[in-house]
């Protein structure tokens, strides 16, 4: 399940951190997350292990854990009347901060100083997850919104607030509201694998604050171009 294609044009609308050093103060202080992950890579062995022990590749292949979103009745109605073909991604437009936060295609993270860097393979976006640097006043809503990040010793922990209303996909179709925040905590299990505990909190779409998990493994190969192929609707 986790042998997803990287080679071919990615036809959208079907279905569809490097930390090259912490500053001087912070440097050996600061979690390790660089290089480039992807779940369908190869889950790394610990000493003695000839094999991995068998581990669910969670939604759909992509290496998620957790239960679908409580969509409130308002969502709900929404979701009743929704026609896939409405998804922006069918007319090549990104469809916003939480599709592609859970793409299941491979990021890379790579530290800046003032800023940690994500770029995912998808949609080719890079994301500033910014250190020291609050919204700025007035800032208006954009599909990835504004990232705030802590470095500790064993995470990242991330807080994105002012992102546009984006569609996802969850077993599922579902529309992220106005107003909407999510939370990331990135850290390293034993193994050496990048895991994320997600929380999004949206009070106009869900009933509940909706987590989940996503695991991606150590990943040696580069990050592909992306190339959306355009579809008319039928």
């Amino acid at each position: 399940m986790n042998d997803l294609p990287r080679t071919r044009p990615v036809v959208v609308g079907v279905m569809a951190a490097l930390l090259v050093g912490a500053p001087a103060c912070a440097q050996d202080a600061t979690v390790d997350l660089t290089g480039i992950w992807w779940q369908g890579a190869p889950v790394p062995l610990l000493p003695g292990e000839s094999q991995p022990p068998g581990m669910a590749g969670g939604m759909g292949g992509m290496g998620i854990t957790g239960s679908p979103p409580a969509l409130n009745e308002h969502a709900q109605a929404l979701m009743a009347d929704f026609d896939p073909a409405d998804d922006p991604a069918v007319r090549c437009e990104q469809p916003g901060l939480l599709r592609q936060v859970l793409s299941p295609y491979p990021v890379e993270i790579e530290y800046r100083g003032d800023a940690v860097s994500i770029r995912y393979e998808e949609w080719e976006v890079e994301r500033l997850v910014h250190l020291d640097t609050p919204p700025p006043d007035g800032h208006e809503p954009s599909p990835m919104g504004h990232s705030m990040g802590e470095l500790d010793q064993e995470k990242l922990i991330v807080r994105t607030t002012g992102f546009s209303p984006g569609l996802n996909m969850s077993q599922g179709f579902f529309w992220t509201g106005d107003g909407a925040s999510l939370l990331e905590t990135y850290s390293l299990t034993d193994r050496g694998q990048l895991v994320m505990d997600l929380e999004l909190t949206d009070p106009v779409m869900l009933s509940e604050p909706w987590r989940l998990q996503k695991t991606w493994n150590p990943y040696d190969q580069e990050l592909l171009t992306f190339e959306c192929i355009l579809r008319e609707r039928l």
